[in-house]
């Protein structure tokens, strides 16, 4: 008999799709969207498909495996016990041998959303200090940037777009990231609102706008501090909420006053005339509201772009009204399930920032023993080589994944993860807030098991060898666990007693759908600041004032951009043949002038390369984007499957650790050169 089952993606993406899953005799037979959902309204992405390809691809690790060494691809299969155990008695020969957990680490991000996966930082808190890598490689910058601005995170609900008569979509595609927002964002556009896109690439969203300006990647800042000129120009100013409701108005007033537009549009490759018709729409068509993408915060000085361009807001009183303020990201939702450690800068752990893995391997005492979990860093960090030889040194790394990743082929045990129809979990939207509850569809495949099942049975190993070294609850099972979660706060917050209630019911964390309305900024003044001390104490301007974006040299003239494809998310997908064949082969974009420069041809094999590697990409042409960049897709690996990010090297962001404790990564301060492959 077949039978239906209420799914929910648990991708780091903003949709949480909720996934009507048909099950006959045991095996996943179809995967739709629910048309229940309210904000996909039943629609999901080519990705969403992807799952049913996933849980039976011939890929997936199904047993515990162990390598004989790192990187050899000698794998042996072994039993569940035989892995634990070995892996519970490195832990405490290592307690023995130094007298504490700091060379044994953590590397956990959000492969997956569920609430179930935070089972793996309880489960290394519950030994004592450890040492934990912390941070995202994702908005970190911009996340500290709205802080300095606003003193918290927060941002209106996506429906709030519809209340827009202007929407400027600053470094952000969401065509292909977050598609069912476009429906809000074509909604406004048939009612009469304006949609413009920033972007260094002509974007399928740019495709749909009313204007497009393409801006030289890392000047977003200087844009908006040229707008912002204009603005005060012009007297396109909100004098009221300046007045009343900012701090340091009258420093920035005058830094503005002797900004050059000359030099902005050198700088940002957007003319005179264009930055004050762009200018003068923001502060004449209200409300206005901005999305700012990631893009713009992933440079040197990322959070000043994004503190230049949320201070447009402040400046036009767009903030605190329907359709206005800026969209970005908020953690507002997760805070109603406890701490969520995974963004918790100290959680009395030595800490690292995520992605230095060069550090990583410099610590005193050292790190004998890494776990991995919901992270590919061989594939995702910046310095991929670097990342490789120093999991390559590391005595034991352990690897919780579902398929054998750039970074499982560098461990010494990989263990089987459940895909998300095999468990029972709760996964809460950062975008639109809905929480949905994950039925268990299927029997997990072969011998794998969820991550509180991993962490309860090497807490029981540990307690076996040496009672009282874990205190992790291994008296509970997993719905245990997610209740007592979730019950202190969380229940109240959305009527209900268990979150078995939330099965066949869209329910939505209650938090404002417009910010900002009582004008009450938790910062320092208890205003909106221009002017940030807590900046300057960071060792960047109080002013949002962005630095000089670099710009290639002549050995490495073009900038590498990677961009996000439609057809995956980072490396999550990569194991899709399907998806693999909608993105096509391993492709380098060119402006048609280049690759003229160059004498290279469309499907032209082209190694590009730096100091830190080289990559075999096939050529392709492209006009939408500026002569001097080249583009790649995020995630993807060359012609003879090196990862793209050997090409980028590590270096940080201005600002990231006051939401998550380590600096954001600027991946866009990538330079290359190229040439055709004979």
């Amino acid at each position: 008999m077949t039978k239906v089952y209420d799914n929910v993606c648990p991708a780091d993406c903003p949709a949480s799709c909720r996934l009507l899953t048909e099950v006959y005799e045991g095996r996943i037979m179809s995967i739709k969207g629910d048309k229940q959902d309210p904000y996909t309204q039943g629609r999901i992405c080519a990705k969403g498909y992807a799952h049913l390809e996933r849980v039976y691809s011939s890929d997936r690790v199904l047993y515990p495996l162990k390598q004989r060494r790192k990187g050899s691809g000698d794998w042996e299969r072994v039993t569940w016990e035989q892995a634990l155990t070995e892996i519970a008695e490195k832990l405490i020969s290592i307690d023995e041998e130094y007298g504490n957990l700091l060379p044994v680490c953590l590397d956990k991000y959000l492969g997956t959303m569920g609430i179930l996966s935070q089972s793996v930082e309880d489960f290394f808190d519950s030994m004592g200090k450890i040492t934990a890598m912390i941070g995202t490689p994702c908005e970190a910058t911009g996340m500290d940037a709205l802080m300095l601005n606003y003193g918290a995170n927060k941002k209106p609900v996506p429906e709030d777009m519809l209340n827009s008569k202007l929407i400027i979509i600053w470094g952000s595609n969401p065509a292909w990231t977050a598609p069912h927002q476009m429906r809000y964002i074509f909604e406004a556009q048939e009612q009469g609102a304006q949609i413009i896109v920033i972007d260094p690439v002509f974007t399928a969203t740019a495709a749909r706008s009313n204007l497009y300006f393409q801006i030289r990647p890392g000047s977003d800042g200087e844009l908006a501090l040229g707008l912002a000129k204009v603005l005060l120009e012009e007297d396109l100013l909100d004098h009221d909420f300046i007045t009343n409701y900012t701090h340091g108005w009258s420093e920035y007033r005058n830094y503005l006053t002797t900004v050059d537009l000359k030099y902005i549009t050198e700088v940002t490759g957007i003319s005179i005339d264009g930055i004050y018709a762009l200018a003068r729409l923001y502060g004449t068509i209200k409300p206005a509201t901005i999305w700012i993408g990631f893009g713009s915060q992933r440079t040197l000085n990322g959070g000043q772009n994004i503190r230049a361009i949320d201070s447009l807001a402040a400046l036009t009183g767009n903030i605190g009204r329907e359709g206005g303020n800026v969209h970005y990201l908020t953690y507002e939702p997760w805070t109603y399930t406890g701490t969520f450690k995974g963004f918790n800068k100290d959680y009395n752990h030595r800490t690292i920032g995520t992605g230095r893995f060069a550090e990583l391997g410099t610590l005193d005492p050292p790190i004998e023993f890494l776990w991995i979990a919901g992270r590919n860093p061989a594939a995702q960090d910046p310095d991929t080589t670097t990342v490789k030889q120093t999991l390559k040194k590391i005595p034991m790394v352990v690897v919780a994944d579902q398929v054998l990743t750039a970074t499982a082929l560098m461990a010494d045990y990989v263990l089987p993860v459940a895909s998300l129809f095999e468990f029972e979990d709760i996964v809460i939207s950062f975008w639109h807030y809905g929480v949905a509850m994950n039925e268990q569809a299927i029997a997990p495949l072969g011998e794998c098991k969820s991550d509180y099942q991993i962490m309860r049975e090497l807490s029981l190993n540990l307690q076996r060898f040496k009672p009282g070294f874990s205190h992790f609850p291994t008296n509970l099972e997993a719905s245990e666990w997610l209740d007592q979660k979730l019950q202190a706060q969380f229940y109240g917050e959305l009527g209900i007693t268990h979150y078995r209630e939330l099965r066949d019911r869209y329910v939505r964390v209650n938090l404002s759908s417009v910010p900002w309305q009582d004008h009450q900024f938790p910062t320092p003044s208890g205003k909106y600041e221009f002017f940030s001390q807590r900046s300057l104490e960071r060792g960047i301007l109080p002013l949002p004032i962005p630095g000089t974006s670099l710009t290639g040299i002549e050995s490495y003239p073009f900038r590498l951009l990677s961009v996000r494809s439609y057809a995956n998310l980072n490396s999550q997908f990569r194991n899709s043949k399907r998806l693999q064949h909608l993105d096509g082969r391993p492709t380098l974009f060119i402006h048609p002038k280049l690759a003229k420069l160059k004498a290279i041809e469309e499907g032209d094999n082209v190694k590009v390369y730096n100091l830190f590697g080289e990559l075999v990409l096939r050529a392709a042409l492209h006009q939408g984007q500026p002569c001097d960049i080249v583009v790649a897709y995020a995630g993807r690996t060359d012609t003879n499957l090196e990862e793209l990010n050997t090409l980028i090297g590590m270096s940080e962001t201005d600002l990231g650790e006051m939401t998550t404790g380590s600096k954001g990564m600027s991946f866009t301060n990538c330079f290359v050169n190229l040439v055709r492959m004979g």
